[in-house]
């Protein structure tokens, strides 16, 4: 009888951990396919942070993260470049995707018309 509540706490784990791993699948692309860039709504700069759910700022605005988020992507489906202000300053052009290969926390999404986003935070 041990034997059987054994079994069916591991069942029950495994179907647990099952869920789970399906429900983080479809939050953040998986590391191992890296052909499948991250999807995003036309006009908009989508940021997925590696636990929750997609923040999608409108072409133009500016979102502050307070706390930083840590991200998995940043996908900018508009028309207009965007800087990146976190663990290094980067910047995302219109159409591009910036996926860190390293832990990256993220301070601020920046609208850049002209293209250009500063190297440090001075």
């Amino acid at each position: 009888m041990r034997r059987t509540r054994l079994s069916a706490t591991l069942a029950t784990l495994a179907l647990t951990a099952a869920l789970a791993g399906t429900a983080t699948a479809t939050a953040a692309p998986s590391a191992a396919d890296a052909s499948a860039a991250p999807s995003c709504t036309q006009g908009y700069v989508c940021v997925q942070p590696v636990i929750g759910f997609t923040i999608r700022v409108p072409e133009g605005s500016r979102q502050d993260f307070d706390p930083p988020v840590a991200i998995a992507s940043v996908v900018n489906d508009t028309s207009t470049g965007y800087c990146l202000t976190g663990t290094y300053n980067t910047g995302v052009a219109p159409g591009g995707v910036f996926e860190p290969r390293l832990a990256y926390s993220l301070r601020s999404l920046t609208p850049s018309p002209d293209g250009y986003c500063l190297a440090t935070d001075d």
